[in-house]
């Protein structure tokens, strides 16, 4: 998610992603050409920050961290339990105010820490950065390499959303234009 948000700030317009034990694979409407900054250690700041801030898995942190810190009740004495969706409804919004009016609140670095190490251990990450760095090769081959066969079949499963759908009818409609003209 991270590395599609890098090629999408520099203009690549990925398309999707298939990630496994063994590789990342991204494809995009124009290629990368500086492999190593796509992969600096600078990605598990900022981009690491605005990408959480952007998903969902934030409120839903925010949502926990709200119930334990009793900023949230999901039941009072006598009354009756309250949905899940009521108390998402609640949560969302107190994050969404939080967000807007006290960024460095207390629930919200809670939430965030929190995010972080659920989502992945963000020290192993910056540690495999580490090692990597200028050590990665690219290679333009001229056919399909058989390793690469398994990540092909799955190519699609991850979409990366963006504008690049208006890219591509874009240049279909170019396309087409070019042809009814001739040219």
């Amino acid at each position: 998610m991270l590395l599609t948000r890098r090629m999408e700030r520099a203009g690549l317009k990925p398309l999707g992603f298939v990630a496994t034990d063994y590789v990342v694979s991204v494809w995009s409407l124009r290629p990368a050409q500086d492999i190593d900054a796509l992969f600096d250690q600078d990605m598990l700041g900022d981009d690491l920050e605005d990408w959480m801030a952007e998903s969902s898995l934030l409120k839903r942190t925010f949502r926990n961290v709200a119930v334990i810190a009793g900023l949230i009740e999901r039941n009072h004495p006598g009354m009756e339990r309250k949905s899940g969706r009521q108390v998402t409804i609640n949560s969302d919004l107190i994050y969404d105010v939080l967000r807007q009016h006290e960024p460095d609140h207390i629930l919200l670095r809670a939430t965030r820490q929190d995010a972080a190490r659920g989502l992945t251990d963000i020290r192993r990450v910056s540690d495999m950065l580490a090692r990597v760095k200028g050590r990665i090769t690219h290679r333009v081959l001229d056919r399909v390499s058989p390793l690469a066969v398994p990540i092909l079949l799955t190519i699609g499963r991850e979409p990366v959303y963006g504008s690049r759908a208006d890219d591509l009818l874009e240049a279909a409609e170019q396309e087409l234009v070019n042809e009814a003209l001739g040219g």
